[in-house]
Order: C-alpha cells, then structure tokens, then sequence
C-alpha cells in the first residue's frame, strides 16, 4: 500500500509556494518517476498512475504548476504563471523537486514523465537539466503549429486592452475549438480528452480542472510551443536520453499522430535516442484511457528497460 505526503516549497517567481506531491512504496525504492502534468489541471489526477508505479517500487513525485491546481492561491490565479518568465519558472520548479528528491534517493534511476502541456515543459527541462534524468515519456505532445508571431502580436495587443489577467474566450476557441470535431457523440466540450465517459465527467466537476487560461497563460504557452518546436532546440536535444514519444492516434494535440511523428521524425534526423508508439481509437489522456491498463504496462516496461 503506498502512502501519499504533500507539502510546498518556494516558487522561482518568489511570490507563490509551489505545492508538490510525493507517493512512496511500501516497499524498497527501485526508482524514482517525477510527472509535469497538462494544462488546466493538476497532478493528484494521476494518483492512479502513481499507485501503481508505487506498487511496482517506484516513488512518484510532481508539482502543481504555476496557476495550477494548489499552487493557485485562489481560482483567480488558474491559467496565470507569473509577470515575467513564467513558463521558465515553471520549468526551474520542476528542477527544484528534481533536486529535492535526488537528496534522498542518489542511488537510484530518475525518470520525468510529461503530459500534454507538462510535455512541453519536460521537453525544455530536458535541453537544460539532462544530465539529471535517466529516461523522459512524452505523452500527447505537440509540433507546434504555424502563425507564432502572428498570435504573439495578437495576444500582445490584447494585453494592453484588458490585462494580462483577462480569460478571453476568442483565444481559448482558437486552441481548442476544433477538439471536438471529429467526435460524433458528444456529451461535454472535453469528450477529446478521453474515451472514458467518467473520467469526462470528473474533469468538467473538478473545479481545478478545465479552466479558461489567461492572456499570461496562452503567450506563455505560445512561446514555450514555439521554443521546443524550433529547429535550435532539436539540434540541442540530449542525443543519449532514451525518449519514449506516446500518443494517441485520435488525440487532436497531436494532429491525431501526425504531429508527434513529426517530432519524432525530427528528434530521429538529430540521432536522439528515440521510440514511439500510437495506441489505436485512443484520445488525449493515455493515463486516463480505456485501454489504460496497456499504457501503463507499457510505460513500466520502459522504465525496466533502463534499470
């Protein structure tokens, strides 16, 4: 039976107390597995996953991110890092659990997992904190997508009329209006999110979930997209990292797998040390799919192999 500890530390933008999560085995430590969650929600959604890791001898351990989950002092911080650097603080916040845990289990392999958003900021930890992690999963990651400067500008101008803190409904219908498309029955503007209707459900109820992001939220987003889909950071990518790349084949993040191929044929062109696997009819959330039993297993396996 694992046991689940929280507590907070600092922030890198020294104004909020990042809270964190650690869930220990029973057992002995075999190794240890950090996860940056996604967007709009927060890491106790992957207390399942981590049980279970538990259960096989790994500590798990994660942060809410800026403007996210328990981090947040309150809902009005949901979908806003921070005024300056904000997904760069992020990113410094997950080094700093990094180290943490590192402390207490130097002997042991160290593994980041990243999820949706959390990929992209686990795929800019990996060009600055490499030589500190053992093996990265990259779960429902992105290519990117064309008009960066175009919406900068647009985001900027926004900005100066309403704010860095405004939620506007017209950016966040440009990310993900489209989601549902190809989705016949629909019940919620999340069903892309996952073929399992009650983990939909959970999602639209959970408060710290599914939020609007704020102007600060999408700029940063922009930008942390444009930076780990830029051909820089690819020829900087740790070429001797095992990277597994997984995805759902029905995931509109991932341009229902065209865009992870893409970054998966970019990091091949770089000699990196890359795998990847499409789960057929599976959506965005692997870890919250039908077939959740068989990405577990698989990602298990992955960190076996390198142990």
């Amino acid at each position: 039976m694992s046991t689940h500890f929280s507590s907070s530390f600092r922030s890198s933008d020294k104004a909020h107390d990042t809270a964190y999560y650690v869930i220990f085995p029973a057992g002995a430590v075999r190794g240890v597995v950090q996860i940056s969650h996604g967007m709009a929600e927060h890491f106790e959604r992957y207390n399942a996953f981590a049980d279970f890791l538990a259960d096989h001898g790994f500590v798990v351990c994660g942060e809410d991110h800026l403007g996210h989950g328990r981090t947040a002092a309150d809902e009005s911080e949901y979908g806003y890092f921070s005024e300056k650097s904000g997904w760069e603080n992020v990113v410094k916040d997950m080094f700093r659990l990094t180290k943490m845990m590192k402390k207490n289990y130097p002997e042991v392999p160290y593994f980041l997992l990243g999820h949706s958003m959390g990929s992209f900021l686990a795929r800019a930890y990996a060009t600055h904190y490499s030589k500190h992690i053992d093996g990265l999963v990259l779960s429902g990651t992105s290519a990117g997508s064309g008009g960066t400067s175009a919406l900068l500008v647009m985001l900027d101008a926004a900005k100066r009329i309403k704010g860095d803190k405004h939620r506007s409904k017209f950016f966040n219908n440009v990310a993900f209006g489209s989601y549902n498309d190809k989705i016949t029955e629909r019940n919620s503007d999340f069903d892309w999110l996952t073929r399992d209707t009650s983990i939909v459900a959970k999602y639209c109820n959970d408060k710290r979930c599914g939020f609007t992001f704020t102007l600060n939220g999408f700029e940063n987003l922009v930008k942390l997209l444009w930076y780990v889909n830029n051909s820089k950071w690819f020829r900087t990518y740790p070429k001797s990292l095992p990277t597994y790349l997984v995805s759902g084949a029905c995931d509109p993040v991932g341009e229902y797998g065209k865009g992870v191929l893409k970054v998966f044929n970019e990091l091949n062109l770089n000699d990196c040390n890359v795998e990847m696997k499409i789960y057929k009819d599976a959506r965005h959330e692997l870890l919250n799919e039908t077939n959740r039993e068989e990405v577990y297993a698989d990602l298990l396996d992955f960190f076996e192999s390198l142990m």
